[in-house]
């Protein structure tokens, strides 16, 4: 199994910005072996880190007892393990935290540490801020920073294995003075194991210099670290030799995170005709000429390939016009966050929005100004809620949809407030001449226990329903008669 742990040049290896901050917080309370005042410490993470925080509390048996575990983390595993055991973990995860979490209450230092989850469904690799502390009685706890570090979804593992070419992913190992020692294999297809000469043998976790036989060739092993360290794309075509096979590469080399993503290529046909044409003199020009055509196309058609799968993850999820979320990606997400928020007893609010009088808009300034409209009007959602909690989806035509996890009624009453308000106050911008006054009608429900996404939507669409019927510009409350004029 993957795993890493690193006491030293933290802050350099972390890939969530908030490692950086916490150190420092932790720097500030740190008090000799003990690390930092555990109550002190707890209250002033909770309210800003509390989503991606953990506490962990030793038991008298060697193990570790969850008495925090943040939402945010509930949300990728799957599942709550507050008041849970450590070692009711997979055995290889469990040893490595407890051994993490040893380490670190008898140094009293932070530990960052990378390790890959084997239970989880969408989550690769985790990286984790481990933080000594010590109560006021006496008793030791550990509060760890928990973040999902790279994803592997559905689509991706279907392109990895459908890939006519080998695709292998690597992460670097550093030294304490940062210096890369080696570098891992995190993910890789089967195409990349045959060319390498592995067959169905699992490359993951291998070192990648000992599984993958090109990058014995020192100058490409050295281009590789030129990448990394100048996080900068290479080509290299490049041969090895594997019981008596000799096979010619097309590699493509990005950057990602501290490490590659390598793209293998099996050219060896066109090279070997290459060759072979090669030594016919008197149709050397035409048949070089053809083979630069093929090997343009090649690498044309790697690039093509990439926009493609590119361009269906984003149309997959996102509206063409105002890139929300579309209906079916919005019902999708919203349907996770309503399983997360019911593992944790939160309530759920959805707000539906409908711009009014919308049809004179297209009819007295053109379609194209009803465009422009509908774009603004989408930026100015975007802006009045939490980009890493809220979903916003337009549902079709004028009609928005807010889905706000763990906020009841109150909160979603202010927030279409805000909205009402700011549309009250500005114009949209429809062209650098023209900006145009729209209002806009909502509807607001909250979440009843057991109830289905779509009975919520129907609730909150009829909601919008009566706002239109009552003059529009309003925002009323699902089967309540509260209602805020405006």
């Amino acid at each position: 199994m993957y795993q890493e742990v690193h006491t030293e040049n933290i802050t350099a290896r972390a890939h969530a910005p908030e490692v950086a901050e916490l150190l420092r917080r932790f720097a500030v309370h740190a008090r000799a072996e003990g690390g930092a005042p555990y109550e002190a410490f707890a209250a002033e993470l909770m309210p800003i880190f509390g989503y991606d925080l953990m506490v962990l509390a030793p038991t008298s048996d060697g193990d570790y007892l969850y008495t925090h575990y943040g939402r945010e983390i509930i949300r990728y595993v799957g599942g709550n393990r507050l008041g849970e055991r450590v070692s009711g973990m997979t055995p290889q995860v469990a040893r490595f935290t407890i051994a993490c979490c040893d380490q670190a209450l008898a140094d009293g230092k932070p530990a960052y540490t990378v390790h890959r989850s084997l239970k989880t469904v969408r989550v690769c690799l985790w990286e984790r801020l481990v933080m000594p502390t010590t109560a006021e009685n006496g008793d030791r706890f550990l509060i760890i920073f928990s973040r999902p570090l790279q994803f592997r979804e559905e689509l991706l593992t279907t392109v990895l294995d459908t890939s006519p070419s080998g695709i292998v992913a690597l992460r670097a190992i550093r030294d304490d003075d940062g210096n890369i020692e080696r570098t891992l294999i995190i993910t890789a297809n089967r195409r990349a194991a045959l060319i390498a000469g592995h067959g169905d043998a699992p490359l993951l976790d291998t070192d990648a210099r000992e599984s993958l036989p090109f990058l014995a060739d020192i100058l490409i092993w050295r281009r590789c670290l030129y990448a990394i360290e100048l996080r900068r794309g290479d080509l290299i075509e490049t041969s090895f030799t594997r019981d008596g096979k000799v096979t010619w590469l097309q590699i493509a080399i990005a950057p990602l995170g501290d490490g590659l993503v390598l793209t293998l290529t099996d050219v060896s046909d066109l090279t070997v005709a290459n060759q072979t044409l090669q030594s016919r003199a008197a149709t050397l020009a035409l048949e070089i000429g053809r083979e630069r055509a093929t090997r343009r196309a090649l690498s044309e058609e790697i690039g093509h390939r990439e926009e493609r799968e590119q361009e269906l993850r984003r149309l997959a999820e996102t509206d063409p016009l105002t890139a929300l979320l579309n209906r079916r990606s919005f019902t999708e997400k919203a349907n996770a966050a309503i399983a997360a928020c019911d593992l944790s007893d939160g309530d759920t609010s959805l707000v539906m929005v409908d711009l009014d009088h919308f049809k004179s808009v297209n009819d007295s300034h053109g379609h194209g100004a009803g465009d422009a409209v509908i774009r603004a009007f989408a930026d100015l959602l975007l802006g009045s809620v939490r980009a890493d909690h809220d979903l916003v989806g337009r549902f079709g035509g004028e009609e928005f949809a807010i889905f706000l996890p763990c906020a009841d009624l109150a909160t979603a009453s202010k927030k279409a407030q805000r909205i009402q308000d700011a549309l009250a106050t500005r114009s949209l911008p429809v062209s650098e001449t023209l900006a145009l006054t729209v209002s806009a009608s909502f509807g607001i429900a909250t979440r009843r226990p057991g109830e289905t996404l779509t009975h919520f939507i129907e609730r909150a669409d009829r909601a919008l329903y009566r706002a239109k019927n009552d003059g529009r510009n309003c925002i009323r409350i699902a089967e309540a008669e509260i209602a805020v004029a405006a």
